[in-house]
């Protein structure tokens, strides 16, 4: 009797079909399981590291949450501008209370917009989340009381300030001899004028003899002789202090931060109290961004995650990027194509290569230093003993 096959339909195989797995099969199965043993490992195992990555970057010189970053006093004239001052941000997983992954951790090292450190090296042992955030808004605060002296001084306005006792040093040989809240009139004869003035009169004293030291305390004149000693690290006179400026203002300057803390904002603050206080726009409409550190006295000081705001400063198409002198050894390597990073010391230097850059929107190229120059000149100086 014979079949009868019908279009559309398979005709019968002569063997029954196979139903096993393969060896190459199984082997994949087997590296699929293995695979997804290993992801859910690294997702559970954590590392004792913190890892830096870019944050957002906010335009001093716009609003946030609907707030204008940077103000002024109504009394003081004010001019628009244009253009942008950013100040840059980074944030950090692995802080005190958080974990980071293994998988994080590994993910971190194949990715050049992040960088991995040793906890220890960020964060001192056994410190709180509420204590890092309690002191990120501490250096926050003084950092924008700074950034607005020196704002305020480059635009010509005089804003006295005195030297204060901080902090005395337990078992320092000011311990028990100056107070929190002295404030410092003279050093060895000499009227003090900002906390420079103290250090460099205490270098006319031998270590272990006493400094005369004028200070006001509670509203009397008091003259001191507050015990020295030579600091191992440094061989410079000390008297175990630290110092302070407290500035009296003549105007009002807030500025509006959200929850950003740290001091690494105040330069680009500095810079957009200055444009706001100043006919004409200080960028000449270019997009500006940077960080570091500012004194009162105007010096640009090191932060932390520079490599970072680099990054997020080159994907959102800034024209420049300042970068304190300090984190020069950070910045050779990592700077983002298209993105030029100039080096600055001081305010003014921040001040004039800003005006340059804003002087080249007719075409011209500015002549900026590069953080390359600066370590090539240091080594340079270093070599021939200068």
């Amino acid at each position: 009797m014979s079949a009868e096959y019908h279009e559309g339909y398979a005709q019968p195989s002569e063997r029954p079909p196979h139903t096993g797995i393969s060896r190459r099969s199984g082997s994949g199965l087997v590296l699929l399981v293995v695979a997804v043993l290993v992801a859910a490992a690294l997702n559970w195992i954590t590392v004792d590291r913190v890892v830096y990555l870019p944050g957002p970057l906010y335009d001093t010189l716009g609003t946030l949450d609907d707030e204008p970053v940077v103000s002024v006093d109504e009394d003081l004239d004010t001019y628009p501008t244009e253009g942008s001052l950013y100040f840059t941000t980074v944030r950090l997983d692995g802080g005190p209370g958080e974990e980071v992954t293994a998988w994080e951790w590994l993910r971190a090292g194949l990715d050049p917009s992040r960088s991995v450190y040793p906890r220890e090296q960020v964060f001192p042992p056994d410190v709180t989340a509420e204590q890092v955030r309690e002191q990120n808004s501490e250096l926050m605060r003084h950092s924008q009381d700074d950034a607005a002296v020196v704002g305020l001084r480059a635009a010509g306005i005089e804003v006295p300030e005195d030297i204060v006792v901080a902090q005395v040093i337990a078992d320092a040989p000011a311990d028990g001899v100056l107070h929190v809240d002295d404030q410092i009139v003279r050093v060895e004869g000499e009227a003090v004028t900002d906390t420079e003035t103290v250090r460099s009169r205490l270098q006319a004293v031998e270590p272990g003899e006493s400094a005369a030291i004028t200070v006001l305390r509670e509203g009397e004149e008091l003259e001191i002789d507050v015990p020295t000693k030579r600091d191992e690290e440094t061989g410079r006179t000390v008297v175990g202090v630290y110092l302070a400026p407290r500035y009296d203002m003549p105007y009002e300057v807030e500025v509006q931060a959200g929850n950003v803390g740290g001091p690494s904002a105040g330069l680009m603050f500095s810079l957009a109290v200055y444009d706001t206080l100043t006919p004409g726009a200080l960028t000449g409409g270019a997009s500006i961004a940077g960080t570091g550190t500012i004194s009162g006295q105007g010096a640009v000081g090191p932060i932390s995650g520079v490599q970072q705001k680099m990054f997020a400063s080159g994907q959102a198409g800034a024209d420049l990027f300042l970068a304190p002198v300090a984190n020069c050894d950070e910045v050779v390597g990592a700077e983002p194509r298209g993105l030029a990073v100039v080096p600055v010391a001081t305010f003014d230097e921040a001040l004039g290569y800003v005006e340059q850059v804003a002087a080249a929107q007719d075409g011209s190229s500015p002549d900026l230093p590069t953080c390359e120059q600066v370590l090539q000149e240091a080594d340079d100086a270093t070599s021939t003993g200068g």
